[in-house]
């Protein structure tokens, strides 16, 4: 009988292991969320870009986005304006499930910088959102 218990609870161990790492890896890649009129306003000289877009959750869970990479950028930064002149670095905004967010109107914007090679005016780019458990590709304009 304790050969039996022990071998019992070696199972459940092992089981609950196994259950952890597949729900790790089937949340990793994406989330379910929709990004319209994304464009990206390049700086006078190509430096740096801010990005306006809308984003609505449709997941079930909240959905904290990160940064952006693609486009060969090496830098992101989700930004609030607080004034004429002075910005703030928000590092995550989240959202809420069924809740949206208008970065095309607000006082925020997600800047990129460090472009591997310089963008090209009225190209469009892949991206990709960066969330807290997963990425969100979608497509920017670029203007200046």
């Amino acid at each position: 009988m304790h050969k039996l218990y022990i071998r019992s609870i070696i199972l459940v161990f092992i089981l609950a292991l196994g259950s952890n790492a597949l729900a790790d890896d089937t949340s990793a890649n994406f989330q379910s969320a929709e990004i319209e009129n994304a464009v990206l306003t390049l700086s006078d000289d190509g430096a740096y870009g801010d990005l306006r877009l809308r984003i609505v959750n449709n997941c079930s869970d909240k959905l904290t986005i990160l940064g952006v990479m693609g486009a060969g950028n090496g830098q992101s930064f989700i930004m609030a304006r607080l004034d004429d002149i002075n910005y703030a670095n928000l590092g995550s905004i989240t959202l809420l499930s069924e809740e949206s967010l208008d970065l095309t109107t607000s006082h925020m914007f997600i800047r990129l910088s460090d472009f591997e090679e310089p963008l090209k005016v009225s190209q469009n780019i892949d991206l990709r959102l960066i969330l807290s458990n997963g990425e969100l590709p979608f497509s920017a304009h670029v203007k200046r």
